[in-house]
């Protein structure tokens, strides 16, 4: 009967064993899969990162020709006022 008792007892703890490991390469899958995906989320985040960049750049470039034009804008204002005021209109 010990003997049967202990079998049994062997038995369990094989079986306990198995799904144990079955659990383990469950875990192991799954921690593969989850890393996987932070990678994927990380060189999505890269990608990311370097078009802020080149916006960044193109808004720059578009800031330089904005204040360009109202630079420009603002001598031709100022040239014109200046010719008003040192040349009158009606003479010759």
């Amino acid at each position: 009967m010990t003997q049967s008792i202990d079998t049994e007892i062997r038995d369990l703890i094989l079986g306990l064993d198995n799904k144990i490991d079955v659990l383990d390469k469950k875990v192991e899958v799954s921690s593969a899969r989850t890393e996987e995906r932070f990678n994927s989320i990380d060189q999505h985040f890269t990608s990311l990162e370097t078009q802020v960049a080149d916006i960044r750049v193109q808004l720059r470039s578009q800031d330089n020709r904005l204040w360009a034009f109202i630079v420009a804008l603002f001598l031709a204002v100022f040239g014109f006022a200046a010719k008003l005021i040192l040349f009158p209109g009606g003479q010759v």
